[in-house]
């Protein structure tokens, strides 16, 4: 990567955490230069963790990167996920990730394609989130790549209470990530889409192609020192940059070549096999009781299809024998309808398709 700063100058140092912020329309180039900045990050011996990418799964493209022989990758996942990774790659769920996975792997991803839905993925990346949140000491920086600043705050409305303490904590931990060792690159195809709180946290705003909509009017100053068209149409392997101090500069990025391409089947192409197992759903605690999870159904369904009494049965589990009854007339409609029952298959149960009540 070059730089021609045409008002000031910034010797950026890979081993200082910065936060990056990268405008532009889409595909102009902006995870690219995030991870052209990830592969500076690696050369200078620190950790990246890529936290968020498109539907397509784009940040698997590391799997098939010069940095996969050279490097310790890990893959994040949902508990429920079974994961066959190319060799040489490990695979652990997210909620079991530690402090210490940060000193012994260089490169972490967290891709959606290893979630069974979007909620998943967000509850994953609060849970990365935090842990870093824990960190007090370290040796080395950790990268943190989001592609869509917008999405940070979505995955925090998944936890927080409403809207305004989603944003109050992402940008308290926009602000204070440096002293975790943390370093942002955040990109977003419109300034204006982001809160200016969050906005103004960057160490450097870089930017790609502006297109029709052109740069907010607070920027205007930078059509004096760089060409507007040139700011409107710039080639991918091209950008602007301004630090927080006012420093201006153009520059090149190659872009690494083993980015991945618009409409690719990345998991596929690097060999990621995927699947996911349903895992029985638990009761949930209300006051003093508890509603009947998906393996306590299927035990009462198994003791009544081998004889036992529901007076019996709610005996054995403690429960009326009304519960016992709804359970059992549940068991034989979804038999009836689907021709199995969702919680004894969960369960893994033997009468899963099987009527308990005679015709």
């Amino acid at each position: 990567m070059e730089i021609l700063w045409v008002r000031g100058s910034h010797n950026i140092s890979w081993n200082r955490p910065y936060a990056w912020l990268v405008l532009g329309m889409r595909g102009t180039g902006k995870s690219a230069f995030l991870e052209r900045l990830a592969e500076f990050h690696l050369q200078h011996g620190n950790c990246i963790l890529d936290l968020f990418a498109a539907r397509s799964g784009e940040n698997l493209a590391w799997l098939r990167s010069p940095w996969r022989k050279e490097k310790r990758l890990l893959l994040l996942s949902a508990e429920s996920a079974i994961v066959e990774p190319p060799d040489g790659v490990d695979v652990k769920p997210a909620e079991k990730l530690r402090l210490k996975d940060f000193e012994e792997y260089d490169v972490i991803i967290n891709s959606c394609v290893l979630y069974p839905n979007i909620d998943a993925e967000f509850f994953a990346v609060n849970q990365v989130i935090d842990k870093l949140w824990q960190r007090r000491k370290w040796r080395r920086l950790v990268f943190v790549i989001c592609r869509e600043a917008a999405n940070l705050m979505y995955s925090r409305m998944k936890v927080a209470e409403n809207q305004a303490l989603a944003k109050a904590f992402l940008t308290y931990w926009l602000r204070e990530s440096r002293h975790s060792g943390c370093s942002l690159g955040v990109d977003s195809q419109r300034f204006m889409a982001l809160d200016i709180d969050v906005r103004s946290l960057a160490d450097f705003v870089v930017f790609k192609a502006q297109g029709a909509l052109g740069l907010p009017r607070d920027l205007w100053f930078l059509y004096r020192l760089i060409e507007p068209a040139w700011l409107q149409y710039m080639k991918p392997g091209e950008f602007a940059i301004l630090s927080r101090r006012g420093d201006i500069g153009i520059g090149v990025f190659s872009c690494p070549s083993w980015h991945a391409k618009e409409g690719e089947d990345v998991a596929g192409k690097v060999g990621l096999k995927v699947k996911f197992e349903e895992r029985p759903e638990e009761g949930e605690y209300r006051g003093r009781l508890s509603t009947v999870g998906d393996v306590e159904h299927a035990e009462i369904c198994r003791l009544y299809s081998q004889g036992l009494s529901m007076h019996k049965i709610a005996s054995q589990t403690g429960r009326s024998t009304k519960t016992v009854l709804d359970h059992i007339n549940r068991h034989d409609e979804c038999v009836t309808k689907l021709g199995y029952c969702p919680a004894c298959r969960r369960a893994k149960s033997p009468v899963e398709t099987v009527k308990l009540k005679p015709q």
